[in-house]
């Protein structure tokens, strides 16, 4: 008969060892999901990496600067669209009614007078609303009263490129005077020449009158020139 043989140890091993439930750990699971779920709640949101953090939008200086330069190019824009509507900045309705010069006829009397007298060093004719400007420059030494012929007869040139209709007995047409009751252009002419003393000279006419009126640099009364020569300035 074979002898069992038996340790003392392993009674202190049997009494010792209880094996845990299933229901034991699953309460145990619950507990630990219960604390993770308390801590993540008491986690502060410094604690979070920094690409996580929700960044706040500053406006700098320039996005100030940018902002009025936006604005001042939209009351810029607003501002032509105005003039637009106004036939410009000075004149307003003043131009309304007046014959059209264009700029092939004003052309086409400069090449003319050019080619006709030599004096001529150089000529332009411009038109501003209601004013004619004929700014002439002559060579040296040029003669006074030619002067004032020539220029005369470059506005009558240019009344006949435009073409219009007149009597034989006016000088001009309506361009230098009445258009359906609107008057029309006057003159100013400017004359410039070296080596004379009566240069520069200024001459006007008026819609009511054929006849121009000069102020020679010569003259003995001074603050007639000068008033003249502050008209121009301003109609310019």
């Amino acid at each position: 008969m074979v002898k069992k043989f038996h340790f003392d140890d392993e009674d202190d091993i049997q009494d010792d060892y209880q094996p845990s439930s299933y229901l034991e750990d699953l309460e145990i699971k619950k507990e630990n999901q219960t604390l993770t779920s308390i801590d993540e709640e008491e986690y502060d949101e410094e604690d979070l990496p920094m690409k996580k953090k929700k960044k706040k939008f500053v406006m700098k200086w320039w996005h100030y600067l940018l902002i009025l330069f936006g604005a001042l190019i939209v009351a810029f824009g607003i501002y032509i669209l105005i003039l637009s509507f106004n036939n410009g900045p000075v004149y307003g309705d003043r131009c309304k009614g007046m014959q059209t010069i264009s700029k092939d006829q004003r052309d086409s009397t400069v090449s003319t007078m050019e080619e006709k007298y030599d004096e001529i060093e150089s000529m332009t004719l411009s038109t501003e609303c209601r004013q004619l400007k004929l700014d002439i420059v002559f060579k040296a030494g040029m003669d006074t009263e030619d002067a004032e012929k020539i220029a005369e007869e470059t506005v009558q040139t240019l009344d006949g490129m435009v073409g219009l209709e007149k009597a034989d007995d006016e000088k001009y047409s309506g361009l230098f005077g009445t258009i359906d009751g609107v008057t029309q252009y006057e003159v100013n002419v400017f004359m410039t020449s070296t080596d004379s003393e009566d240069f520069p000279i200024y001459g006007t006419k008026n819609v009511q009158s054929d006849d121009f009126s000069y102020t020679l640099a010569s003259v003995k009364d001074e603050e007639t020139a000068k008033q003249a020569q502050e008209t121009l300035t301003d109609e310019e």
